[in-house]
């Protein structure tokens, strides 16, 4: 666990760090003078979310090898923890997005949900041991690919918002 925990402590960092960018939709919007919409806080609390969820992924390896537990079961129990609220996430996003905006769901966002359903399946695998060699790795990997996914689509709709409001 050693060797990862360094990386790990870093991606929680940097997960932390992401959710104090998230907030900054409020920020901007309350700068240029417009109202804050139940989009926007849906926007804003999203990304909170997956910073959130990023940190506490990064956190429960480290958390659960100090149980002296094996490390494949470390790898299986922070997969499980990580993977089902992320499948809960997007399957529920699709109607809370309707719900905020009053508009029906674009493809890009049917995209976007359908890799964090791909993303959540491949934590589930790695809690049932199918790859228990590689699991520690897989679920860094997967970890890893969330935050990249996180931070890449909050700048796309960042830089969205922004474009709407000039």
């Amino acid at each position: 666990m050693e060797p990862a925990a360094g990386y790990l402590y870093t991606v929680a960092v940097l997960g932390m760090t992401f959710i104090g960018f998230s907030a900054s939709v409020m920020l901007v919007r309350q700068t240029l003078g417009r109202r804050l919409r139940a989009f926007d806080a849906l926007f804003a609390r999203v990304y909170m979310e997956f910073g959130l969820l990023v940190s506490v992924g990064a956190l429960l390896p480290p958390l659960l090898a100090s149980w002296d537990l094996p490390p494949p079961a470390v790898w299986r129990a922070a997969s499980a923890l990580i993977g089902l609220p992320l499948l809960a996430f997007a399957l529920t996003y699709p109607a809370r997005r309707r719900a905020a905006s009053h508009e029906p769901t674009p493809l890009y966002v049917r995209l976007n949900v359908l890799f964090l359903v791909l993303l959540s399946l491949t934590f589930l695998a790695v809690a049932t041991g199918v790859a228990a060699q590689r699991s520690g790795a897989l679920f860094m990997s997967a970890l890893t690919l969330f935050m990249l996914f996180s931070v890449g689509t909050w700048l796309r709709a960042f830089g969205l918002l922004l474009a709407r409001q000039h």
